[in-house]
């Protein structure tokens, strides 16, 4: 149960500098499937109705809005974090964003492997406590 939402936060952790790049390539792929229909396509396909693109494109603006909200949180807690709690943000950037090592950050933090995953248990399990108050890890939190 919690392994697959803490999966799924440190795969948005690890991804974070790269969150606007992926919004922008959900958009390029709706605007693409909106310019790209064409009579001969819809006679050939006889499935790209345009029923079928207004279902498409709000499942896109869905993933959308859910990305949005990921960042939205992460960048409220990455804020907390400088100013309440350093090691935290520290090890949140080296971590996750830098993609270090975690004897690279033993070096840097002067911090042992087993702090350093007692320290990720704590910001996945404050990250994870957030995200259920927003209604953001519904599914998995019901499986």
């Amino acid at each position: 149960m919690f392994n697959s939402a803490f999966r799924k936060i440190e795969r948005y952790l690890y991804d974070f500098n790269y969150i606007e790049t992926k919004i922008n390539t959900i958009q390029s792929h709706k605007s693409e499937e909106e310019y790209d229909q064409s009579y001969t396509k819809y006679i050939k396909n006889k499935s790209s109705s345009l029923e079928d693109q207004a279902i498409k494109n709000i499942g896109l603006e869905q993933r959308i809005l859910k990305i949005r909200k990921w960042q939205s949180l992460i960048k409220t807690i990455l804020t907390e974090y400088k100013e309440t709690d350093n090691l935290k943000y520290s090890f949140i950037v080296l971590k996750y964003f830098n993609k270090k090592n975690p004897i690279v950050i033993e070096n840097k933090l002067n911090i042992s492997i087993k702090e350093q995953k007692d320290i990720q248990a704590e910001i996945l399990q404050y990250i994870f406590l957030l995200a259920i108050q927003k209604n953001m890890l519904v599914r998995e939190v019901n499986l």
